[in-house]
């Protein structure tokens, strides 16, 4: 990707030897250069050439300048400072980074070049004394080489020599008018060529308003390092900065503010003024002069500000400068742009997908295009890694654009992946460092132990939570999401953990954090633990064996103030255990998170004073602790599936409790009478808590009401006392279940669950109108979820009465399931803010017209509305569940002024087991954006033919559809297509290029073994997008196909090993499975899955759906046989592969003792090149 010029301070920069040509040839230049208009010129006057080396001004005035004018006089190459200033020159002249114009004055270019009379460099050979030090010497004699390099190349450089020029007046009108005619000829710069950049232009110009001339626009562009800032910032100068009689831009201000604000100052003065400013000796002065010298309008970009005296020193405010001045400044921190009152904000957020992959294939590769499918699938990659960040992606394919073979290829990103590239390092190290001691500690926190969490919840964990959260996302290191979670991007992460090996010396028992799980065995197992770690995160999952440690192993490491010990799967035993009476706990814990805690109660000398969450899921424990402890910071209890709890102690002195969930502690049979006093508490969860006989809790105005006598397996009563209004006045999160008598204003009735949730803000609309213009103002306004429902759908049963929504105008989601509802109030429309409705299991005939006012719905299931005749006009939902709604005559009311195809937005629509009076695919032809259509149990014998038309669905279900005989003309979008127990199908068309990746036939009997069906599947032409695919159908045999096969009855069964060859690129493999008894056999999406072990060993995992059938007698016995075939092009890593075997699993419910499932053959096919071709 062609990135813009580099801005350049400087038009010209004059190098020369002062002693022989300031007063001379020099001063001409200078005089004819200002007469041309050429008034940025670097001419040093005053500067004594003083050391052995440049200065780094003038190092910087190099690097800014576009052309260097290097009059080579007599004495030139006496000096050193002039030696080094040609070496710079000529090395940027070679990189085309500025134009090297030599003049020859009074000297035989010859000479220059064969470094021979005064331009011989012996005298700066190494003395004696410098010989006694080998180091010194060789860099003398390095800078000597760089030197004669320099001279040699200046020579040969096309420039002018006054012996051959008509006099020197003429030599100098020559060089002038020549570089006063390149520099009008270069071209400005072209946006097209940067990806992205146009639309930040778009944005950016009413932000700059360049027409406005009376006055000064501050403008503040704020992003995390790397995300382009600065590039935004040069195009607009390269854009505009010729509009205004003054410019500069000064870089990097973070690293030139280390010289001093008053070099700063200096450097800004001197760049308007075009020649070296006088020393400043103070900020007041340079303050002073900046405020004087500027009169008239300039274009000024501050780049890389890191500290608000930056900006005071340089532009404190607007009155410093003219009129129509405009000043660009970029940062990392958008609170310092905040603290210096900047309110024209710009901020620079992630390239999109498209625009991403776009960048790195113009870095990567010739053209800007991937050579092959194989390289397109490494950009894709690459570039999620780098997600839309554009350093990153420009250091990953100048990095991978090196690399020639594919292999070399994947073990670069392998590594990209794991470890973070230098050049993203040195950008985030960079903002590290500019963090304070404890915005350093929570950076850390957060990167290795709570990225992807609720910002309350890590407020309340680390130390001043607030204040670091807020401190880091203002210097862009993470951002909060609408919903407030912590996000971080993934380099970020990833280079903060780096920081956390490097800090430690890379000894995993000095990690101030620890989250891998061999480095944490090691530690634990070695009781190496130091007072430095304070966080340990142990995914259980990624441990090969259960590790049972002494108590003292975790209170040795005393400063511990976060562990966990997780895993993703629920319900299983740990695989960290404490040795038999060994259980023992740090005290400085604030997070004590162990999934499956293997004791029965926490340890006795645990005293949880700092503790602020403590989440023990699926634990062993019978009782938490015995009497009442300190819990002061305590805010989230979380035993979760902890079916042997019986008891919750005394909460009484867990004053800032917020979350209280106890879901599924089936053993709980009363709550403690403490939680009534909980005043901060916003969640409690008892759903599932099955013991549970009697619950006495108060809860406001939410009227909740007890009504006896009615028996069930459980039963929970709430007493909610009018009169009690104070005690849990914060809860905003309730879910119960039980049979409850529910009264919310005008929805009464019997229902088994209820759950709300509340907005932690009023909308504004409903707090600048007065209460007394809004009556339906109540208790009910700030619910923005409500649920309601019976656990199943009874017929008859007592309708539930719902009246009036008119006192919940604040809903986004509500379910109303299986209530036996006889009438939906026509005030639903009002309902505003509804994005999802279920009105599952009710018994209305129609629903009100008024609900097409209801603009924000996307979302609506009505499934099992058995009564339902008509539908509303419904035109922006984007998911309509419409299963089981037998009497429904029209799928939606269609009006003249909805008549033209493509006005509904519906994405996903279920009509299973819904006949539909009107022709189906007169319907289906108005929705032309479905992803997902749902067509099970219709009796149709072909599937619509408007289907063809519908070019973006991916998913078709035709499930036990039983008169189905065809299926043809599927869209070439389909990647999903379900067509179990449709026991009439004959025959299913599948195109040559088809893009299906899962096809269940299961239970399609009159298919058979169809082999030219398999061939079709199979030898569909790979996509990238389709990883693999998969096939279930009826069948006997495992296909001559698959080459290699074996035959058994077991639930397992295993392949001989295959040699290994190094055109192997993946694998199609075929599991025959036989079942007995009554059964239906059905293989969602998720009813598979595959792995490749240790790189030696694919083991496919098999579990379907498997349901009694009431078609066959219980005495008969059926044998059915399936094929399973999954296909798997390319995934395999082949590198060190000797051989390789199948094993095959099958997984059958526990609860089913039949049918009994058995896999009778297995086959694999292994795919090389010459398959693929």
């Amino acid at each position: 990707m062609e990135l813009p010029r580099v801005v350049r301070q400087y038009d010209v920069f004059l190098s020369f030897r002062g002693e022989d040509t300031r007063k001379g040839i020099v001063s001409h230049l200078h005089r004819a250069f200002l007469a041309k208009g050429i008034d940025k010129i670097f001419k040093d006057d005053k500067t004594l050439e003083i050391g052995d080396s440049i200065s780094e001004e003038i190092k910087e005035s190099i690097h800014n300048s576009k052309f260097a004018v290097v009059v080579i006089s007599k004495n030139y190459a006496s000096s050193t400072w002039c030696l080094d200033e040609l070496q710079m020159i000529m090395e940027l002249h070679k990189e085309k980074q500025l134009t090297a114009v030599p003049i020859f004055y009074n000297v035989v270019p010859s000479d220059v070049r064969h470094q021979r009379g005064t331009f011989a460099l012996e005298r700066y050979e190494c003395s004696r004394t410098m010989l006694l030090f080998s180091s010194k010497k060789r860099a003398r004699a390095a800078k000597i080489r760089k030197w004669r390099e320099g001279l040699r190349e200046v020579a040969g450089t096309s420039g002018k020599d006054l012996s051959t020029c008509k006099d020197e007046a003429t030599m100098v009108a020559d060089i002038v008018g020549q570089i006063s005619k390149q520099l009008s000829s270069m071209e400005p710069l072209d946006f097209s060529d940067i990806v992205g950049m146009k639309v930040h232009m778009e944005r950016l110009n009413p932000l700059l308003s360049i027409e406005s001339e009376d006055e000064v626009r501050m403008i503040g562009i704020w992003g995390m390092g790397g995300i382009g800032k600065t590039t935004i910032a040069k195009c607009l100068y390269e854009e505009y900065s010729g509009q205004f009689p003054h410019y500069c831009f000064i870089e990097n201000v973070r690293n030139a503010a280390k010289n001093g604000l008053p070099y700063l100052q200096k450097k800004l003065l001197s760049n308007i003024r075009g020649k070296k400013q006088e020393t400043l000796w103070s900020v007041e002065k340079g303050c002073s002069c900046i405020k004087s010298k500027f009169k008239d309008k300039i274009f000024l970009v501050l780049d890389d500000v890191d500290n608000v005296d930056q900006l005071r020193a340089l532009a404190k405010n607007t009155g410093w400068f003219g009129p129509g001045s405009r000043i660009i400044i970029t940062t990392r921190d958008f609170g310092l742009l905040y603290s210096f009152g900047v309110s024209l904000l710009y901020h620079v957020s992630f390239l999109d997908a498209n625009d991403a992959i776009q960048v790195f294939k113009q870095v990567a590769f010739e053209g800007g295009q991937a050579p092959s499918d194989v390289y397109q699938q490494f950009s894709i990659r690459a570039s999620r890694l780098a997600q839309g960040l554009p350093s990153a992606l420009e250091a990953f394919g100048t990095y991978l654009r090196r690399i020639t073979w594919i292999d070399g290829w994947e073990k670069a990103l392998g590594i990209l992946e794991t470890v973070p590239h230098q050049s993203i390092m040195n950008i985030l190290q960079t903002s590290y460092e500019g963090l304070d001691e404890q915005e350093k500690a929570a950076f850390l926190h957060v990167a290795c132990l709570f990225n992807g969490n609720s910002v309350q919840r890590v407020n309340a964990l680390i130390d001043d939570g607030d204040i670091r959260t807020k401190a880091l996302e203002a210097k862009s290191l993470i951002d909060i999401s609408p919903d407030g979670c912590i996000t971080m991007h993934v380099l970020i992460e990833q280079a903060a953990r780096a920081i956390v090996r490097k800090e430690s010396g890379s000894m995993p028992w000095r990690q101030r954090i620890l989250w891998k799980a061999d480095r944490i065995i090691s530690v634990l197992q070695r009781n190496t633990g130091t007072t430095t770690s304070e966080g340990v995160a142990l995914h259980m999952c990624d441990m090969l064996h259960t590790l049972s440690i002494e108590g003292n192993v975790l209170n040795a490491i005393n400063n511990l103030k976060f562990f966990k010990a997780f895993t993703h799967l629920n319900d299983i035993e740990s695989k960290l255990k404490f040795l038999p009476g060994k259980d023992m706990l740090p005290n400085t814990l604030r997070l004590l998170h162990w999934d499956s805690y293997p004791m029965t109660t926490l340890p006795p000398k645990y005293y949880p004073h700092c503790l602020v969450e403590l989440n023990l899921r699926y634990s062993n424990l019978v009782r938490l602790w015995d009497g009442t402890l300190g819990l002061s910071q305590l805010r989230r209890l979380d035993v979760t599936g902890s079916k042997n709890l019986t008891e919750i102690p005394d909460l009484s002195s867990a004053t800032l409790l917020k979350e209280l969930i106890m879901r599924g502690c089936t053993g709980l049979e009363q709550t403690p009478e403490s939680i009534g006093s909980l005043s901060c508490l916003q969640k409690l969860d008892l759903s599932n808590c099955d013991g549970l006989t009697n619950l006495q809790i108060h809860i406001t105005e939410k009227t909740v009401l007890g009504e006896p006598g009615l028996r069930r397996r459980r039963q929970i009563i709430l007493r909610l006392p009018r009169a009690v209004k104070k005690k849990l006045s914060s809860l905003e999160n309730l879910s119960i279940e039980g049979q409850i008598y529910i009264r919310l204003w005008h929805l009464r009735g019997n229902a088994e669950h209820l759950s709300y949730i509340s907005e932690e803000q009023i909308p504004k609309e409903y707090m600048v109108i007065p209460k007394e213009r809004l009556p339906f103002i109540t208790s009910f306004y700030d619910l923005k979820s409500l649920s309601i429902k019976r656990f199943s759908y009874i017929a008859d049963c007592t309708p539930f009465n719902c009246i009036s929504f008119s006192r919940f105008p604040c809903l986004a989601e509500l379910n109303l399931i299986n209530l036996n509802i006889q009438r939906i109030p026509d005030d639903i429309g009002l309902l505003q803010s509804l994005e999802k409705l279920d009105l599952s299991g009710n018994d209305f005939r129609n629903l009100p017209t008024s609900m097409k006012n209801l603009s924000k719905l996307k979302y609506a299931k009505l499934s099992n509305c058995s009564q339902l005749e008509t539908l509303p006009e419904l035109t922006d939902l984007h998911t309509l569940k419409l299963s089981g709604c037998s009497n429904l005559e029209s799928l939606l009311e269609l009006t003249e002024a909805v008549q033209d195809v493509g006005r509904f937005r519906l994405l996903e629509l279920e009509l299973d087991n819904s006949k539909i009076v009107q022709p189906l695919a007169d319907q289906l032809s108005h929705f032309t954006n479905l992803i997902h259509l749902d067509l099970s149990n219709h009796d149709f014998e072909a599937i619509p033919e408007s289907i063809i038309d519908l070019l973006s669905l991916g998913t078709l279900c035709l499930n036990n559809c039983k008169k189905l005989k065809s299926v043809e003309e599927l869209p070439q979008s389909l990647k999903h297509l379900y067509a179990h127990g449709c026991n009439s199908l004959e025959n299913i068309n599948l195109s040559p290029n088809h893009s299906i990746k899962h096809l269940d036939l299961s239970h399609c009997f009159r298919l058979q073994q169809d082999e030219q069906l398999i061939t079709r599947f199979l030898k569909a032409k790979y996509s990238q997008e389709i990883s693999q695919r998969f096939v279930c159908l009826p069948g006997t045999g495992v296909p001559r196909f698959f080459d290699n096969q074996s035959h058994g009855t077991s639930t397992k069964t295993s392949l001989p090993p295959i040699r290994f060859t190094p055109t192997l690129l993946g694998f199609a493999a075929c599991i025959v499975i036989s079942c007995e008894r009554s059964f239906n056999l059905q293989f969602p999406t998720f009813s598979y899955d595959w792995n490749c072990e240790a790189d030696e060993v694919i083991r496919i995992n098999l579990k379907p759906n498997l349901n009694l059938s009431s078609m066959i007698e219980e005495e008969e016995t059926v044998t059915s046989h399936h094929l399973v075939i999954i296909h798997v092009p390319s995934s395999i890593n082949t590198e060190k592969i000797e051989e390789l075997r199948l094993e095959s699993d099958l997984h059958l419910p526990e609860e089913l003792q039949f049918p009994h499932g058995e896999i009778r053959a297995c086959g694999i096919r292994m795919i090389d090149d010459d398959y693929s071709n």
